[in-house]
């Protein structure tokens, strides 16, 4: 598949992400979209792209793509640093996988270079009756382990939009919308948590939070003192705004609000946080639409999310959301979002954020679809080359496309 730019979106990626005041520095991107076999090969109709970096430099990508008989695949690959991508593996190969544009499996590499990776597998014949589940590996990928379900409820509801993070110990934090309360397809869904032991065992599960929005993806991020977890939160007033959690002193703390947006509505925005962190620092970015007025926000944290700063707008006017963010070396941070551009019509753009709170120019990444489809890009940083970007193309078949943005600072 042939991934070069087109002209404009190789202008584009060559303007500065790391301005520390408002105006453009020309960089030299060598590389602002990765050529066809610098890519992991995805197969036709490929989906739901994630990116997670591992502790020693390695970038790996999960996704999903189609088999043959009606089984769905979950697939993984990695690049070593100054590397290549690896040919993909299958971690899961099951007629019963949950796919779906906003709900999607993830990966993640625990502090002795095992993999975890959750996926969602469907429990009944019911619309949004599935679990969530995960599989490991400690051969980076060429054997996994037998499933485990993240959650003790077994009942035919939601559970699912997990994040997982892993901890110092060897263990990894879950978290996960959870719909033990939900009876059936109707009712509230709670934030369950649970632990991946250092023998990667599934330990019992809790509630942090029994009320939370339906389906927004949570987030998590792991600092020098523990864990945190953002989600969207759901009260009685049906007031819809982003909520943290933070593993302190051995405890959960109660959930807080971020921000006090006061977004107000009955339907689920479908549009959850993302998170980053390094020691004490922490990036929070969400999408809102309160008083019908659509934004992507950003904040830090240097306390490991105990406090936070006042929102910095990150859009351009007609955000869809659908946010990923970075933290950068610098303490500065990367944003990604997608921008309504006209009918049908849309952009990934990228911003950089200086710690001071300084706005880069917005750069496109790629003009795409606003479509739900479409799906959420995704975002991890290489340290030895700058930030990879990915998504998926909504063409016939889909496709993965990947960009990889230097920024510097990062």
């Amino acid at each position: 598949m042939n991934l070069r730019p087109p002209r404009a979106v190789f202008c584009a990626l060559a303007m500065l992400l790391a301005s520390t005041a408002c105006r453009e520095t020309e960089v030299t991107l060598d590389s602002p979209v990765l050529a066809a076999d610098e890519a992991p090969a995805a197969g036709p109709g490929a989906n739901t792209p994630h990116l997670t970096a591992a502790a020693g430099g390695s970038i790996w990508m999960s996704w999903l793509e189609p088999g043959p008989d009606s089984v769905w695949m979950l697939r993984v690959a990695h690049r070593q640093p100054a590397g290549t991508w690896s040919p993909p593996r299958t971690a899961v190969r099951d007629s019963l996988l949950f796919v779906n544009w906003a709900d999607f499996p993830s990966l993640a590499v625990d502090a002795k270079g095992r993999l975890i990776a959750h996926y969602l597998r469907r429990s009944s014949a019911g619309k949004y009756s599935y679990g969530a589940w995960i599989t490991t590996s400690a051969d980076s990928g060429l054997s996994w382990s037998a499933p485990q379900r993240l959650h003790s409820d077994s009942s035919a509801t939601e559970h699912g939009f997990a994040a997982l993070v892993p901890q110092p110990d060897g263990s990894t934090f879950a978290a996960w919308l959870d719909g033990h309360a939900a009876f059936g397809e109707h009712g509230e869904m709670s934030l369950g948590f649970g632990v991946i032991d250092s023998t990667m065992r599934v330990r019992s599960d809790t509630m942090l939070d029994l009320r939370t929005c339906d389906c927004c993806q949570v987030a998590g991020a792991s600092t020098s003192g523990g864990a945190l977890f953002a989600y969207r939160d759901r009260t009685d007033k049906e007031v819809r705004d982003i909520a943290v959690v933070r593993y302190e002193d051995g405890r959960w703390t109660p959930p807080a609000i971020v921000h006090d947006d006061g977004w107000v509505t009955r339907a689920c925005p479908v549009n959850g946080p993302a998170l980053s962190a390094r020691d004490r620092g922490v990036a929070l970015a969400w999408f809102t639409n309160a008083q019908d007025s659509a934004k992507v926000q950003l904040v830090f944290s240097k306390d490991r999310g105990a406090t936070w700063s006042a929102p910095i707008r990150i859009d351009d006017g007609q955000p869809i959301g659908r946010v990923d963010v970075e933290y950068l070396l610098d303490d500065g941070a990367l944003v990604t979002w997608v921008e309504r551009t006209g009918k049908g019509t849309a952009e990934i753009r990228a911003r950089r954020v200086g710690a001071d709170g300084a706005l880069s120019k917005a750069t496109i990444v790629e003009k795409t679809t606003d479509a739900r489809p479409m799906g959420f890009p995704r975002i991890t940083a290489a340290r030895d080359l700058g930030v990879y970007v990915t998504w998926r193309e909504l063409s016939t078949p889909s496709r993965l496309r990947m960009a990889l943005l230097k920024v510097p600072g990062g």
